[in-house]
C-alpha cells in the first residue's frame, strides 16, 4: 500500500500543468486538498528546475530564461531524482537538450563532466619520479589508472572558450558556439577544476590511456588521428596535470 501511494504521490507531482488534482490521490475530500497538492507539485517542479540551473549556469546564459525553465521542467517531469542528492541531478540534462539545441546541449555536457570531476573521489597523482623507476623496456606496456576525475569529452561544438569567459564574467551572456569539435579534457588537480583543449589525436590516445589500454596502444590510437602527434607532450600534460593515478605493467 505505501509503495503504491507512493508511486502515486511521485505522478501527482510529477505532472504537468495541475488540473488533474490529486491525480488519483484520496488525500482528503473536498477541494482544499486538491489546492494544497497543486502547491506542492509547483514547489517541487521548481526546486528541481532551480537545481538544474544551478547545475548548468552557463547553459542557461547560453539557452535564455524561457526555453531553459521550459527544458527543464520538461526533464523533470520524465526525469524524477532516484537519488536523496540535488547535486546529483541532472547527468541526463545535456542528452534531453541534444534534439533542442546541440550546442546547448554540448555547453551543458561540460558542466555537467566539471562537476562529476568536481565531487570525484581523492586519489594518489602519479609522478614523473614514479614513471621513470620503470625500466625503459617496460613503457611501451605500461597501463595506467586515471585519476577519478579525469575524462575526455568529444563535443561537436567548441563551447570551451565560452565556458572560460562565463568564470570570469558573471553577466556575460555567451553567443551560439562554433560547430567545430572541441576536445576537452577535465581534471583536478590541486588548485581546482582544470579544463584543457586536445588536439584530436591527444584526445583520442589519452581516451585509450583512461580505458586502461597499453601505452603503446594509446599511441597507436593518436597517431592514427593524428600522425604528428607529440606523445612525450601530451605525456608530459597529464602528468603535470594529475590525471593519472598509477601505472603498472
Amino acid at each position: 500500500m505505501l509503495e503504491a501511494f507512493q508511486q502515486q504521490m511521485q505522478r501527482a507531482l510529477l505532472a504537468a500543468g495541475g488540473g488533474e488534482g490529486g491525480a488519483g490521490i484520496d488525500l482528503a475530500p473536498g477541494a482544499v486538498a486538491g489546492a494544497r497538492l497543486k502547491i506542492y507539485r509547483a514547489n517541487v517542479q521548481q526546486s528541481l528546475a532551480e537545481a538544474l540551473a544551478t547545475a548548468f549556469p552557463v547553459t542557461l546564459r547560453l539557452m535564455g530564461v524561457p526555453a531553459f525553465r521550459t527544458a527543464a521542467l520538461d526533464f523533470v517531469r520524465a526525469h524524477p531524482p532516484t537519488r536523496p542528492q540535488l547535486a546529483a541531478y541532472g547527468g541526463g540534462f545535456p542528452a534531453a537538450l541534444a534534439p533542442l539545441d546541440t550546442g546547448a546541449a554540448d555547453m551543458a555536457r561540460l558542466e555537467w563532466a566539471v562537476m562529476e570531476a568536481y565531487f570525484a573521489a581523492d586519489a594518489p597523482v602519479l609522478t614523473v619520479e614514479q614513471l621513470t623507476a620503470f625500466p625503459p623496456g617496460d613503457y611501451a606496456r605500461l597501463r595506467f589508472i586515471p585519476h577519478p576525475a579525469a575524462r575526455v569529452l568529444w563535443l561537436g561544438h567548441d563551447v570551451l572558450p565560452l565556458w572560460r569567459q562565463a568564470q570570469e564574467d558573471e553577466t556575460w551572456v555567451p553567443p551560439a558556439p562554433d560547430a567545430a569539435d572541441g576536445e576537452v579534457l577535465v581534471l583536478r588537480p590541486a588548485d581546482g577544476i582544470v579544463c584543457v583543449s586536445l588536439p584530436p589525436g591527444a584526445a583520442a590516445a589519452i581516451q585509450s590511456l583512461l580505458n586502461g589500454d597499453m601505452l603503446t596502444q594509446a599511441a597507436e590510437a593518436g597517431l592514427l588521428v593524428e600522425p604528428k602527434l607529440d606523445l612525450q607532450a601530451m605525456l608530459h600534460t597529464l602528468l603535470a596535470q594529475g590525471a593519472l593515478a598509477s601505472a603498472s605493467v
